[in-house]
Parts: C-alpha cells; sequence; structure tokens
C-alpha cells in the first residue's frame, strides 16, 4: 500500500464521489438478523494467526515463500470446514514474469450477490531477509481468517453470499504502482466479476489495510464509494466494540482501487500511521513491521467493524434502492 496523489487517480476519486449518498418476524419475536457480534477471545484468535503466518517471511510474490504462505492460508479454510479456491496465473510485470495466487472462499447467502473482503498478504520486496510485514499483510490476513472462523462457528444466514478473498501482489516490485507494477491480484478478481457481473453480481467490495497497531487509527481515503464511507461511519460510532474510523482527506491506491475503477462499490479502511510517535509511519516497509507491534484488541475491534459493515449491508441502511436486499430477505428468521 502507497499514500499517493495523482491527476489520473484524482479524476478516479472525484468520478466516484459525485455518485453521492425489517424483515421477516414471527408473531412479536424480534428477527434475529445478520451476524452475531465477535466474542471477546477472537481478537487472541485473530493474533494467533498473525503470529503463526508471519513465520513465513518475507512473502514477496513468486517465491517459494509466497507459495508456502498461499498454501498456508488455504489450509486454514479447509481446517474451518470450507472448500477454498486458489486462482494461480502468470503475467508478465515491469520486473519479468511472475506467478501469483489469489485464495479466496465464497460463503454462500440465500442470494448471489456478493459482498467481498479482501486483503492482501503479500510483503513489499527488497527489505530485509526476515521482513515480516506483520501489519502490511499479516495483520489482515489474521482479521479475514477469524472472521471465516466466526462464521464456521455462528454459521449466519445472510441474503449476500460472503467473499473473502486474499489478494497476491498488491506490492509494487519498483518505488511506485504503474499498470504492470501492483495491485495484481485485485486487478485480477475485479476483471473476473466485471465478466460475472450478470452471474454473481458485486453489491460492494471493501479492503482492509494494516489494522494491527496498538495506537489503531483507521482512515478512509478520498477515493472510495460514498455510500459504503457513510456506512463505516455510522457502524463505527454505533459500538463501543468497533474500531473508530475517521475520513481521510488523502487518495490511497491500494486494492480497493481496481473495483472503483470497474465500477464496483468499494471501500478501503487503512491506518497509515503506522511509527515510533504519533504522526509517524516509520514502521511502514521497514524491518521494524513485527509481531510484536500487533495488538489483538486492534484486531477485534476492526473484525467487529467489519462484522456491523455487513449487517448494515444485509439490512438496506444507507444502501442505494438498486442494491438493497428485497425486505423479506434483510433478516434471517426468528430462532
Amino acid at each position: 500500500m502507497k499514500k499517493i496523489f495523482h491527476t489520473a487517480y484524482a479524476l478516479v476519486a472525484a468520478l466516484a464521489f459525485a455518485a453521492v449518498t425489517h424483515g421477516c418476524t414471527r408473531e412479536k419475536v424480534p428477527a434475529r438478523t445478520g451476524i452475531d457480534p465477535l466474542p471477546p477471545e477472537t481478537g487472541v484468535k485473530m493474533f494467533a494467526y498473525v503470529s503463526q503466518f508471519v513465520e513465513i517471511s518475507p512473502r514477496d510474490s513468486g517465491t517459494v515463500n509466497a507459495a508456502r504462505s498461499s498454501r498456508w492460508i488455504a489450509q486454514q479454510i479447509q481446517r474451518m470446514g470450507y472448500a477454498p479456491k486458489a486462482d494461480t496465473w502468470t503475467e508478465n510485470t515491469a520486473f519479468g514474469k511472475k506467478t501469483f495466487c489469489n485464495i479466496y472462499v465464497d460463503i454462500p447467502g440465500k442470494s448471489n450477490r456478493v459482498i467481498l473482503l479482501g486483503s492482501h498478504y503479500d510483503t513489499k520486496a527488497g527489505i530485509s531477509d526476515g521482513f515480516q510485514g506483520a501489519n502490511d499483510g499479516g495483520s489482515t490476513t489474521g482479521v479475514l481468517l477469524g472472521l471465516i472462523d466466526h462464521f464456521s462457528t455462528t454459521k449466519p444466514e445472510l441474503y449476500h453470499t460472503i467473499r473473502f478473498a486474499f489478494f497476491d501482489g498488491e506490492e509494487a516490485v519498483g518505488s511506485s504502482y504503474r499498470d504492470d507494477d501492483g495491485l495484481h491480484g485485485s486487478k485480477r478478481m475485479a476483471a473476473q466479476l466485471v465478466r460475472y457481473r450478470g452471474s454473481s453480481p458485486l453489491t460492494a467490495a471493501f479492503i482492509i489495510d494494516m489494522v494491527g497497531d496498538s495506537n489503531q487509527k483507521l482512515e478512509i481515503p478520498r477515493n472510495v464509494t460514498p455510500w459504503l464511507a457513510t456506512v463505516a461511519v455510522k457502524e463505527s460510532s454505533a459500538n463501543p466494540e468497533n474500531a473508530r474510523v475517521s475520513l481521510g482527506q488523502n487518495i490511497v491506491i491500494d486494492d480497493h482501487l481496481p473495483f472503483i475503477m470497474n465500477g464496483f462499490p468499494s471501500l478501503n479502511l487503512i491506518d497509515f500511521e503506522y511509527g515510533s510517535a504519533p504522526g509517524k509511519h516509520d514502521y511502514w516497509h521497514t524491518a521494524e513491521d513485527t509481531i510484536d507491534k500487533i495488538d489483538p484488541n486492534s484486531l477485534h475491534k476492526a473484525g467487529n467493524l467489519v462484522v456491523g459493515i455487513i449487517n448494515r449491508i444485509e439490512r438496506g441502511e444507507d444502501v442505494p434502492p438498486e442494491l438493497r436486499p428485497p425486505p423479506q430477505n434483510n433478516a434471517s428468521p426468528a430462532k
């Protein structure tokens, strides 16, 4: 992930922002809706996933460790009782041919409409021999695995199919992003979802990045879909167990951009203030991005915010009319 200002992406941001802003019950018993909040111990589980994952370090795309890490992610998902899919491909990049691998799993809802939750698992090349990328790539891998674990235990009944996507190749090998360097995994999945727009329409894609810092300060960059930013800010303030999130002033290049540029609603939640003192980000892309900087409580709060955002979309709150679930499907049947 890299924060950057660029006229082309400013245009994308301007176009995105120009698009701005209960169900079944049985007798008088309130309907049980959506996903249960995460229990407190989930943060510890997420931290355990991060700790195990960063033992495979570094994880530069196209390397043996990248292959090991994608296989490890798939094994964790299988252990939870789901069937992950691996999408492996080779493409030309600014630094020669590279092989990439996206891992994803679809947890079916009542419809084939999709909410995608994504993060990247690769590390920036050339940092150090043992570069962990514990926050940048590791923390969100742990959060997504913890959420899948929560789904496997609680088995929520949802209208949307939930896709958990672990992207390869988010990091640029060079000093800046370009068409043939960076965002490889999210570009590929966004293009696939364009082809399947008729059979598996995407309601929303949201990307989380760098959420594990003990001094967590999540922001929403300017170049996201406005209604999703509204949903996230409202959900953030509604529950003390959620991560706090604010509206940022900057444009960020991250895995949400390919979805935006292909016409899909997309959100990015990121904590770019990751360093030795408030306001600094001197741990980012350095050998200091290590597991000791990761806080289970921050992981738990980020996961709870994700759960709350999905539940709001399921209920159709602040969702454009054409994307709202049918009223009879906004809630799971009362138990």
